[in-house]
């Protein structure tokens, strides 16, 4: 199985934090989000269980994206970096998948978006919920 793992609202929590567009240009902003942590632990064990996972969030700048990167390599190190793919600008997640897989994602807009385009989502329907795969 494939998944793709967004990163804010999913596995960080960036939307408590957030006060301002501003913050999300910011390294240290995007670096010290706080991680969600029981889905951190559900992205590890299904690389551990031989899951092919991505990570596929955005960033608004590549200082957002450095920090996107930085904060993947201490939380969830098993994550190759060829894995990680983290979007800068307002592109679709959908054009940048690898391989045939599962979005799960907080956002409505990016699963039906990654739906109407023929695959399959699921949506966390609030911010940080559990992820069961």
């Amino acid at each position: 199985m494939t998944y793709y793992f967004d990163m804010d609202g999913t596995l960080c929590d960036f939307h408590s934090a957030y006060t301002s567009h501003a913050d999300a240009l910011r390294y240290d902003f995007i670096r010290n989000l706080a991680p969600f942590i029981h889905n951190v632990k559900a992205m590890r064990k299904a690389i551990a269980a031989g899951h092919s996972c991505y990570i596929l969030s955005k960033a608004a700048n590549e200082e957002a994206k450095r920090a996107k990167l930085d904060w993947l390599a201490e939380y969830i190190p098993e994550l190759t970096a060829d894995r990680a793919l983290v979007i800068v600008g307002y592109g679709k997640k959908y054009e940048a998948m690898k391989e045939e897989g599962i979005l799960i994602d907080d956002n409505i807009k990016e699963t039906r978006q990654w739906e109407k385009a023929g695959h399959t989502a699921i949506l966390l329907e609030t911010r940080g919920a559990e992820i069961k795969l």
